[in-house]
């Protein structure tokens, strides 16, 4: 007897489940609608919607306000899970500690996640008063810490205009606009560092600089401190002796994006 497609059971359910959890992270970027969903995995339109919502009550898949999929924050987590053990950690630690010692402050690896900073590691530096403003494998919206702004400003400016419509609401209130936020972007991709105050937390600024690790995929450093050891003097210095350690290490240096 065939079995009923409409409700699968069992390994079928499960199979079905990851084929549309890894089309939907194939199109975690721009998102893809249901309609899309049903055509490319050959589903039925009731039992691709039932698998999709078992998806997002799990947290691996999110549905948006024009009804668009995306991954979810336990799928993010769950899929960088082993970043404390990739090769990039392991060529970045020493450039990282390196840091530390040169500036006494504490030093962040962030990596993208769809639209979040993912932080991989930290070291801190020797001076009494730490900013540890991030926690490994924590995630953050881009565009809030300095590290985040920093990998945002390596997407295009097409790119940008789609984060800011998904996520406008979520930003602080001095990057909520599109144009300043766009501005704000085009200095940092023209100076090669990114800078945050009171963003993260009262009291603290932090610097970003983003890198390549592989052909369009970025990773950034930051150095969070205390804004009184932030002033934009020695945040200069800061960024200068990130770029520096950076590119010694033989990773590049973020380019400017053009549209």
């Amino acid at each position: 007897m065939t079995s009923d497609l409409s409700r699968p059971t069992g390994s079928q359910a499960v199979s079905r489940a990851l084929t549309l959890l890894k089309l939907v992270g194939m199109n975690h970027d721009s998102g893809i609608v249901l309609r899309t969903i049903v055509d490319v995995s050959g589903l039925d339109r009731t039992t691709a919607y039932r698998l999709l919502s078992c998806l997002v009550e799990s947290g691996m898949l999110e549905r948006d306000q024009k009804k668009r999929y995306r991954l979810g924050l336990e799928a993010m987590q769950l899929g960088l899970r082993s970043m404390s053990r990739v090769p990039i950690l392991e060529r970045c630690r020493p450039l990282m500690i390196r840091l530390a010692r040169r500036t006494e402050d504490t030093v962040y690896i962030v990596v993208r996640n769809g639209d979040y900073a993912h932080c991989i590691h930290y070291e801190e530096g020797s001076f009494p008063i730490k900013a540890l403003v991030l926690q490994i494998d924590g995630l953050r919206l881009l565009g809030v810490g300095s590290a985040g702004t920093a990998l945002l400003s390596t997407l295009s400016d097409a790119e940008i205009r789609d984060f800011h419509r998904r996520q406008h609401k979520e930003l602080p209130a001095q990057r909520a606009k599109l144009p300043s936020l766009l501005d704000e972007l085009r200095t940092i991709r023209k100076r090669g560092y990114a800078t945050t105050e009171n963003l993260v937390a009262e009291g603290v600024s932090g610097v970003g600089v983003p890198f390549e690790i592989t052909p369009g995929s970025y990773a950034a450093i930051s150095i969070g401190a205390i804004r009184s050891r932030m002033a934009p003097e020695r945040s200069h210095w800061i960024a200068k002796v990130m770029r520096e350690e950076i590119s010694a290490t033989g990773w590049t240096l973020h380019p400017a994006h053009t549209e």
